[in-house]
C-alpha cells in the first residue's frame, strides 16, 4: 500500500490499485475469520454457511488480485517496483487456496457440503490455480521486460557519456590547434616586420652609398677641372 501511495503523484491508476488492494486485504481477513468459525464449535448450519462464504471470499480475493496485476501491467516500467508485493500476494493466495480446500474437505467429510458443490468448487480452484500461474508468468515477463529496458537505457547513457568525452577531447584538440595557429601568426607577423625593417635598412644604405659615390665623383671632377686649367 505504501508503494501504491508513492506512485499516486505519477501514475493515476495507482488509486485503482490501492482500492483493489484494500478489497483484497479485507477479503483475506474475512476468509480467515470464517475459517476460525468452521474450525470452532459453531452449529452445523453456521459452519456450512461459513464454508460457502469462504469459497466466495476466496474467489473475490482472487479477482481483486487479478485486477491488481492488470493495473501493475498498465503502469509499464513504473509498475515493476510492485512486482515484489504481487509475489507476496500470490503466495498468500496459494496459502488461502490450501486453507479453503482443507475446510471444504473437512465439511464434506462431515456431510455439510454437497458433492455437486464440491465438484464446482474444485473446478473453480483449478481455474484459479491456472490463472495464478498465468498471472505469475505475466508478472515475470513484465519484470524481465522492465530489466531489459533498464539495461538498454544504461547502454544508451554509456554511449552518450562516451560521445560527450569524445566531443570534449575534440574541443581540446581544436583549442590546441587554435593556439598553435595564433603562435604561428605571431611569428609570421614578427618575421614580416623584420623583413620590412631589413628592407628599409638596405634602402637607406644604398642611398647613403649612392650619395657618397656622387660626392666622390664630384670631387674627382673638381680635381680634374683644376688640373686641366
Amino acid at each position: 500500500m505504501d508503494v501504491a501511495r508513492g506512485f499516486q503523484s505519477v501514475v493515476t491508476t495507482s488509486e485503482v490499485f490501492q482500492s483493489y488492494e484494500e478489497d483484497y486485504h479485507q477479503l483475506l481477513s474475512r476468509l480467515r475469520t470464517l475459517a476460525a468459525v468452521v474450525e470452532g464449535n459453531a452449529s452445523a448450519e453456521e459452519r456450512s454457511a461459513a464454508g460457502l462464504e469462504m469459497i466466495e471470499s476466496h474467489e473475490r480475493a482472487f479477482q481483486a488480485f487479478q485486477q491488481m496485476e492488470f493495473e501493475v501491467k498498465s503502469m509499464g516500467q513504473l509498475g515493476a517496483t510492485l512486482s515484489g508485493k504481487l509475489k507476496e500476494y500470490k503466495q498468500e493466495m496459494l496459502a488461502c487456496r490450501t486453507l479453503v480446500r482443507n475446510v471444504q474437505g473437512r465439511l464434506q467429510r462431515e456431510g455439510l457440503l454437497g458433492n455437486g458443490v464440491t465438484r464446482d468448487e474444485e473446478k473453480a480452484e483449478r481455474d484459479s490455480s491456472n490463472r495464478l500461474r498465468s498471472g505469475a508468468r505475466r508478472l515475470e515477463d513484465s519484470r524481465r521486460t522492465a530489466l531489459e529496458a533498464e539495461a538498454v537505457g544504461l547502454n544508451v547513457m554509456s554511449e552518450l557519456h562516451d560521445q560527450r568525452d569524445s566531443l570534449k577531447r575534440s574541443k581540446g584538440h581544436l583549442n590546441d590547434v587554435d593556439g598553435h595557429l595564433g603562435t604561428s601568426k605571431m611569428f609570421l607577423s614578427l618575421m614580416s616586420r623584420r623583413v620590412r625593417s631589413n628592407q628599409a635598412m638596405v634602402w637607406c644604405l644604398a642611398i647613403v652609398l649612392f650619395i657618397i659615390l656622387v660626392f666622390l665623383i664630384y670631387l674627382k671632377m673638381q680635381k680634374l677641372t683644376a688640373f686641366l686649367r
